[in-house]
């Protein structure tokens, strides 16, 4: 049987976007010493709980809290967050599901998994990576700055001005 325990959490601090706790998750395989660690936020484990409550029924999940930068609050909501990860991989009707969401099933690890002790070079002696896995992306279908709305008949002064003073 798969053991899951969350270990912990910390908080991100990322450009653009208001920092976030993940919560980091460490899992046991049967028969198995190793141990395979994940990190991730509180809407994901929502988001799995939506996604199981569709299929069968489901243990009670900890409610999102407005001030939850609290040391209390965070840690009441890491052991609610265990308790439930923990009952949903002992339904045989869930367990899979949540062995995909922690990233585990019967294939090998990819490069975004980490096994305690595995730094891809065979060196256990090594320390493994900390690094968050998953960043935000921003993107632009097209350069918001150089192409004007052509079908407002305002012009675009602001950007008409930044043109001029780059002119040069």
């Amino acid at each position: 049987m798969y053991q899951v325990f969350i270990t912990g959490y910390r908080l991100v601090a990322v450009p653009y976007t208001k920092p976030y706790y993940v919560y980091t998750i460490e899992v046991t395989k049967p028969n198995s010493t190793s141990v395979h660690s994940v990190e991730k936020r509180y809407s994901e484990f929502n988001t799995l709980h939506r996604l199981l409550k569709k299929d069968t029924d489901t243990a009670p999940f900890p409610p999102k809290r407005v001030r939850n930068s609290q040391l209390k609050v965070l840690e009441q909501r890491r052991s609610a967050l265990e308790s439930y990860i923990q009952k949903m991989i002992r339904l045989s009707s869930t367990k899979q599901q949540v062995l995909h969401f922690l990233g585990i099933d019967s294939r090998a690890p990819t490069t975004g998994e980490r096994m305690q002790g595995d730094t891809g070079n065979g060196d256990p002696r090594q320390p493994r990576s900390n690094t968050l896995k998953h960043h935000p992306v921003l993107t632009f279908q097209c350069d918001p700055y150089v192409r004007a709305n052509t079908a407002s008949s305002l012009p675009d002064i602001v950007t008409n001005g930044v043109l001029e003073y780059f002119k040069d």
